[in-house]
């Protein structure tokens, strides 16, 4: 039988910890954040985020060279940093800015610029890159001029063009930008055209719709440590406990029966409406609940079952660390 051929790891940090420190007047400097450990393999695309948009920018700036850090070690496509910092390696595309394209040019102008030592015939060229930019859901932009686009439209542009270069690691660090429906779509094409290419991509955001349509993989960052690295699919089967969503106009009552039959749920009360957790995951939490209530010949105007999304994962992952002794 022919195995499956092992992924080359793209990024390797072992203990890593930052240079820069939180100050505090009644108590000592504290790492921004240290011990970190994280790999990620060719092919994955990756969500950093956190609560803190210095904390994550910093995080993609060390693993990007642009930044020193104090303990650890940090490999890159299987290359050693170097220890001149704030050098950006010839293997990483690092969009650290909107700011970093030739704004008096279109998207294909600026594209066929930087493509221009390739050999084959501009035409054949520019038709090539015409249709990989349709291809790929910006075929609104392709003609624009990259100095009107709006920031995030650049974001996107900028992301767009790391598929021309060769670099095997993209670092994609603007956490603070928010994405229409149509920049989503491209963002997300973009995505899946890195991973066909086996190349890895890292990102920032605060955007749940970002990592849940465009990421294979999340890395939360908080209180100075990984809470998490792995799929996001594992992420919000393990932590987004909320299964279901109830509203009717006589709420008290149906709340009363839910806990009166399922002590261990929790449950809140909001605005006619109850959102029912169950922390051990033990049943089918929506069936018993149903089961309870139609019993009581209770029939609540809504009663569905909540997908598990990053939102409430990340929400739920945090609370779990702040009850950490």
């Amino acid at each position: 039988m022919e195995q499956t051929k092992k992924r080359s790891q793209c990024v390797l940090m072992e203990h890593v910890g930052s240079m820069e420190y939180y100050q505090s007047p009644q108590q000592e400097p504290k790492q921004v954040f240290s011990d970190i450990n994280f790999e990620a393999l060719e092919g994955e695309v990756w969500a950093v985020l956190g609560t803190s948009a210095f904390e994550v920018r910093l995080l993609l700036e060390i693993i990007a060279n642009a930044r020193p850090y104090k303990d650890g070690r940090c490999v890159l496509a299987q290359k050693g940093m170097m220890r001149k910092k704030r050098t950006i390696l010839p293997h990483v595309y690092y969009i650290g800015s909107t700011n970093m394209l030739f704004t008096n040019m279109n998207v294909l102008e600026y594209l066929m610029y930087i493509t221009a030592h390739e050999q084959e015939d501009a035409v054949i060229r520019q038709k090539r890159i015409l249709e990989k930019i349709i291809a790929l859901n910006m075929g609104y932009v392709a003609l624009s001029v990259i100095g009107k686009l709006t920031p995030s439209e650049r974001s996107v542009v900028t992301l767009l063009v790391s598929l021309f270069t060769e670099s095997k690691l993209i670092i994609w660090n603007l956490a603070r930008l928010e994405y229409d429906e149509r920049s989503l779509l491209a963002i997300a094409a973009i995505c899946e055209e890195i991973r066909k290419q086996k190349r890895t991509l890292l990102f920032s955001t605060f955007d749940d719709q970002l990592i849940e349509r465009c990421a294979t993989h999340i890395a939360p960052l908080y209180d100075g440590r990984l809470l998490y690295t792995g799929t996001v699919e594992s992420f919000v089967q393990t932590w987004d406990h909320l299964s279901t969503i109830i509203q009717d106009a006589h709420i008290t009552a149906i709340r009363t029966t839910i806990e009166t039959a399922h002590s261990d749920y929790t449950i809140l009360e909001q605005d006619q409406t109850l959102y029912v957790w169950d922390q051990e995951q033990k049943t089918d939490t929506y069936h018993s609940i149903w089961q309870v209530l139609t019993k009581h010949q209770l029939y609540p105007d809504s009663i569905r079952r909540h997908p598990p999304c990053v939102e409430n994962a990340w929400k739920e992952i945090r609370n779990h660390h702040d009850l950490q002794p």
